[in-house]
């Protein structure tokens, strides 16, 4: 349940704090006071997209604050990981909206992601908006509505699977198919690449060596000469490094013989000796056994220039020809037994169809119950909305082969089911159920809709409901009707309720009036919670507009009587 509602430079409000409590909360104003202001605020608090147009001018950030209070011996597993041991039973959502259009949410005063607070916001609220109303007249969403009362939601993710691998097979089944018709072409362009690679012996890393060796090849005068330069400097002069070396060992060892600590020294010189010995006879070595090959240097440089070209057609490295060589082997493999592959993929898109075809038939008839059933309770809903006399069916028609990917035994698969549901309506007593969108005026898709979300209400248990200006083509006893029927509803859930009409506002337990004014050259929105005392004049107000008279407050504290029975 919503216990407290912040808002800070949101928009049009400034600043305003709403305490809520169970039952019936209701929100009034005139038009354009700010009354939608507060619910698009309170959806971003549960997980709605945000805009930094929504900041109030002038202001760096807008901030939406809201208190939970969570009810059940298991309150809330979404939320789990945010609870306080200490309060494990009250979330603190916030969500700051910052220029540049920048978000921030926390949870009990932890980070959190747009994602999880819209999983949570899912399990808190139920909201039921004008849209909502709206897309009750199309067609294409009453399957989704059937489906959630019956709570199919696992039988539709395992058909969706099914689905999914259907279409992938249906898919390899045409690629096998064209690669069988393309087969000769493929397969020759397969051969030629496997075969130009195969005879060029790739081995990785052989274009880094090569280019070493090519290096060392292109300059072996150069590094004779330097080795050979340097083996003299060591060993071969009058004065060589090593004869000098030898002197000084000779010296040291006499004077360390009278002063030990010259003996590191010595033993360092000494270990230097043997080092320039061992360099002077690899240099030796090394100039001895190089020498110009322009043969091996021509071959070096044909194989690194037949490596660059297979690299520049195959992805660039020697490693990749490698794996181009490996790919187009798999490939002839394919193509080879391309009639195989695909009569054991048609067959295997056969099994799938067959599974796919029962999973819809375990669908329809889940669905063919429960329509039963919510019919019934729709009808009884219904009844307690004044339509006394209505007829309501679902009604469960096969779907058209144009709108399904997959025809199955003469049944239209689509990613569904083979299922096309439409709500029917006969709102008076001796009409027949025609479709709802061509019966329904907008009071009568207000009931239904407001039928259809109490039984969802019940079925998914949630805490709290929005109704947001659910009104629209309401009036009069109607309204009376309604409003009595949120105030049931209000017995089992927290209701949240924007409304223009007077005949709702009078049942409310809390009531909030939505004002706008304009100081100091800058409009502002505040809202109001009513004392009792203050509830005849804002009903009175919404039964008379602007010019109040006795009249209408006579009517007001009439409506609020009746309200009390």
């Amino acid at each position: 349940m919503l216990t407290e509602l912040r808002i800070r430079n949101f928009a049009v409000i400034e600043e305003a704090a709403l305490s809520f409590g169970p039952g019936l909360n209701v929100l009034t104003g005139e038009t354009g006071a700010g009354k939608t202001i507060v619910m698009t605020a309170l959806g971003l608090l549960l997980g709605g997209r945000a805009s930094p147009e929504v900041i109030r001018t002038g202001a760096k950030e807008a901030v939406v604050e809201g208190v939970f209070e969570l009810e059940g011996e298991a309150p809330l597993p979404e939320a789990a990981e945010w609870l306080n041991e200490d309060n494990p039973r009250e979330l603190l959502i916030r969500r700051v909206i910052a220029e540049g259009g920048r978000s921030r949410v926390t949870i009990n005063d932890s980070l959190a992601t747009v994602n999880a607070l819209a999983r949570i916001g899912t399990a808190l609220v139920q909201i039921y908006g004008q849209h909502e109303q709206q897309s009750l007249a199309l067609r294409e969403n009453h399957q989704q509505i059937l489906d959630r009362h019956a709570g199919l939601e696992s039988d539709l993710g395992a058909y969706a699977t099914a689905y999914e691998h259907a279409r992938e097979l249906r898919d390899r089944v045409s690629e096998l198919e064209r690669r069988e018709r393309e087969r000769t072409e493929l397969l020759e362009i397969a051969r030629f690449r496997a075969a130009e690679l195969e005879r060029a012996e790739l081995v990785a890393g052989e274009d880094d060596e090569l280019a070493i060796n090519r290096a060392i090849l292109a300059n072996a005068t150069r590094l004779a000469e330097a080795a050979n330069e340097a083996e003299q400097s060591l060993y071969g002069g009058e004065s060589a490094a090593i004869d000098a070396v030898g002197r000084a060992i000779a010296r040291l060892a006499e004077a360390a013989a009278i002063d030990a600590k010259l003996g590191n020294a010595l033993e360092m010189i000494t270990s230097a000796h043997a080092n320039l010995e061992e360099a002077a006879r690899t240099l030796a070595a090394y100039a001895a056994r190089i020498e110009a090959d322009p043969k091996r240097l021509e071959e070096i440089e044909n194989r690194l220039q037949e490596l660059t070209r297979l690299k520049r057609k195959y992805g660039g490295t020697i490693e990749a020809a490698i794996e181009a060589l490996e790919r187009s082997r798999r490939e002839i493999a394919e193509l080879e037994a391309v009639g195989e592959n695909r009569a054991a993929t048609e067959a295997e898109l056969a099994r799938t169809l067959g599974d796919l075809s029962e999973r819809a038939r375990q669908l329809h008839q889940k669905r063919s119950h429960d329509a039963a059933g919510l019919k019934r309770r729709m009808e009884a809903e219904l009844k307690t909305l004044g339509m006394r006399s209505a007829i309501f069916e679902p009604r469960l028609m096969p779907l058209a082969a144009e709108g399904a990917a997959f025809v199955h035994d003469g049944i239209a698969l689509g990613p569904t089911g083979f299922d096309a549901v439409e709500f029917y309506l006969s709102p008076n007593l001796g009409q027949p159920p025609l479709p709802l969108a061509k019966v329904a005026s907008g009071g009568e898709l207000s009931r239904v809709m407001l039928a259809l979300k109490r039984l969802e209400a019940q079925r998914r248990g949630v805490a709290t409901i929005i109704f947001d200006e659910v009104d629209a083509g309401i009036g009069g006893a109607v309204g009376e009707i309604v409003g009595r029927k949120l105030k049931q509803l209000a017995r089992f859930h927290q209701i949240l309720c924007v409304t223009h009409l007077a005949q709702i506002a009078a049942f409310a337990d809390r009531h909030f009036a939505v004002e706008k004014e304009e100081r100091r050259g800058t409009t502002r929105s505040r809202a109001t919670a009513l004392e009792e005392t203050d509830r005849p004049a804002e009903i009175a107000r919404m039964l008379g507009g602007a010019e109040t008279s006795d009249k209408f407050v006579r009517a007001a504290r009439e409506l609020l009587e009746r309200a009390h029975e």
